[in-house]
């Protein structure tokens, strides 16, 4: 009786609060049909696709692909400066909607599933526990979760952590940021052999961090390591 009359009075307070405060689309404004969306379909249609022939995807997976260290990409979206994507990654990042993570995990889960991709284990690249408080959670951990929930792989935060303190990558150079990321990942156990993981970013770039993670995981005998990003940027 007490679940019940705390789910009524959850759902009332969620009913008043669309009232007061119209749940708009963070993108475009469009008032959206439902408080627990973000994000319209329209606008989530209107990022571009990272498609296997996107001459962008097809130069990022290369550079991936020939590091050695990560045997294939699957990427969502393509990150463009003032578009929908960027304003969902930031409302994400910086003003902490949550569930944003969690939905785009979801929806880079079934690209997965789409291109068959089997695995052990998804593993979310580490943020630095100095990062971890100021920002109070992970957003590719969230991504990570959404995967798991789509194709039921578990989510292992716990086997690449960072070991030291790295600048945001966003104002280096591609020789900078390799550097800059170089050895900040070890392995939390030793022997992974045999094991084909998923490591996930909210957006890959130059492929400097994902790369760096892989190759700890690379080190600890880990069988396949494949990259799955929310985007991809120039």
């Amino acid at each position: 009786m007490t679940r019940r009359i705390g789910k009524i009075l959850r759902e009332a307070l969620s009913a008043l609060l669309d009232f007061v405060y119209p749940p708009l689309c963070l993108s475009c404004g469009r008032l959206l049909e439902s408080g627990g969306e973000h994000v319209c379909p329209d606008c989530w249609s209107s990022i571009k696709r990272a498609s296997r022939d996107l001459p962008l995807f097809l130069e990022t997976r290369s550079k991936l692909v020939a590091s050695g260290a990560i045997a294939e990409l699957v990427s969502l979206f393509v990150f463009e400066k003032e578009g929908p994507f960027q304003a969902i990654v930031h409302a994400l990042k910086y003003s902490g909607i949550q569930q944003l993570g969690i939905e785009l995990g979801k929806r880079l889960g079934s690209a997965l599933r789409e291109e068959g991709v089997q695995a052990d284990a998804v593993v979310p690249v580490p943020l630095h526990k100095r990062k971890l408080r100021e920002r109070g959670f992970n957003q590719s951990l969230l991504i990570a979760r959404g995967i798991s929930g789509v194709l039921g792989i578990p989510v292992r935060a716990d086997l690449v952590r960072r070991t030291r303190w790295t600048q945001t990558q966003t104002a280096l150079s591609k020789e900078e940021r390799k550097q800059n990321v170089e050895d900040a990942f070890e392995c939390g156990e030793t022997n992974l052999q045999g094991l084909c993981v998923i490591v996930v970013d909210d957006v890959i770039t130059t492929g400097a961090t994902i790369e760096a993670v892989a190759r700890a995981l690379e080190a600890s005998k880990a069988k396949t390591v494949i990259a799955a990003s929310a985007a991809i940027a120039q």
